[in-house]
């Protein structure tokens, strides 16, 4: 999950507002268990092509005995496609369709968790109307968002043993119970377990949507890791210490949703396509980021009990903004780990929690 501000990549949702209780419930459509279906209106000519999967189960998509088709996870591109709708037309049928799409729900539960305070929280309508108003200025995401549309519906479906790679990071035997989004506007990707969700519209797709397919792996994972871990309340937040569990919680959850992605990245020659990937495989820096890191992280330790305060908010904001630190040092954490002592040791590591995580890589690292 990248947290950022809409306004822009790279910036950062302030501390106390980057995670809140993993509450959601499973959200189906309104005939119950959704299947594929088809969307009204006029749309781009991709979504027209793509129309008849803008819904659809995993298990539709592989055979009824393979590992997969056990996994309740649906695919759901509603909100992009009827988003490019309304952009294009500006009816109101769309916009009304917007509101009551479980994807909206997703992104206002995302909110309201998150304290995001880059849009409204009051009400679906008004968040949704955020995202997609004003019309001509949005409009110039409309290309970026289509790419995506067929991307989302078309490949992602066409070969989604991708899923394999977010699995081998989770417990045997953990199964999806929601929805990935593909919707418009809101960050690059977003996770409420149980459902997770990718911005089409965003900067980040443009000219290369296969990077949908990586981010689906991060934000799915994100979903597996808060499933077996909710995340801390930061309206709970009082004393450093609890801050620096946050870190350790928040690192952890990075850096193993980065790992993830890694070996399909490499595969696939997309290491260069992401920031993060590049200074993974940068030695020199990675080792300055790591030092960096945790000055930050025993600073904020040895404040104990303390009562937060500027200070101590500021060290979020350092590890997630510029060297993006609990990214790629969680994810050099977690590689480590992994080499040294194997992957089903890192994933018990999971089950563990942040505590056990940190304490082995400390061995580790002497």
């Amino acid at each position: 999950m990248r947290l950022r501000k809409l306004a822009g990549p790279g910036s950062f949702l302030k501390p106390a507002k980057i995670l809140g209780a993993v509450t959601a419930a499973l959200i189906l459509g309104a005939g119950g268990i959704i299947r594929a279906v088809g969307v009204n209106g006029s749309l781009c000519g991709q979504t027209e092509r793509h129309g008849q999967r803008q819904v659809v189960a995993l298990a539709d998509l592989v055979g009824r005995d393979e590992p997969l088709a056990k996994q309740d996870l649906r695919f759901d591109a509603r909100f992009a496609a009827d988003a490019l709708s309304y952009l294009k037309s500006g009816k109101p049928l769309f916009l009304d369709r917007l509101t009551r799409s479980p994807a909206a729900l997703h992104l206002l539960n995302h909110a309201r968790n998150f304290e995001n305070s880059d849009v409204p929280r009051d009400s679906v309508r008004a968040l949704v109307v955020s995202l997609l108003e004003p019309r001509d200025e949005r409009l110039k995401q409309a290309a970026t968002c289509e790419s995506s549309l067929a991307f989302f519906t078309g490949p992602m479906l066409d070969h989604p043993h991708w899923l394999d790679d977010v699995l081998r990071y989770l417990p045997k035997g953990f199964c999806f119970h929601g929805s990935l989004f593909l919707t418009f506007g809101y960050d690059l990707g977003v996770s409420f377990a149980p459902n997770a969700s990718l911005n089409g519209a965003s900067p980040h797709f443009n000219g290369h949507p296969r990077e949908l397919l990586y981010y689906a792996i991060h934000e799915l994972h994100h979903v597996g890791f808060m499933t077996i871990h909710p995340p801390p309340r930061f309206s709970d937040v009082r004393t450093c210490r609890d801050l620096f569990k946050a870190v350790q919680y928040l690192t952890q959850l990075e850096g193993m949703a980065v790992l993830a992605a890694t070996e399909r990245r490499r595969s696939e020659h997309a290491l260069s396509d992401d920031a993060d990937y590049v200074a993974l495989q940068d030695e020199q820096r990675m080792q300055r980021d790591e030092a960096l890191y945790f000055k930050e992280y025993d600073g904020l330790e040895k404040r104990g009990d303390r009562p937060v305060d500027k200070e101590a908010w500021a060290v979020l904001d350092r590890m997630s903004a510029g060297e993006r630190l609990w990214y790629r040092v969680g994810a050099r954490m977690a590689g480590r780990i992994e080499k040294e002592l194997g992957r089903p040791a890192l994933v018990s590591l999971l089950e563990e929690g942040p505590e056990s995580f940190f304490g082995v890589y400390r061995r580790l690292r002497g």
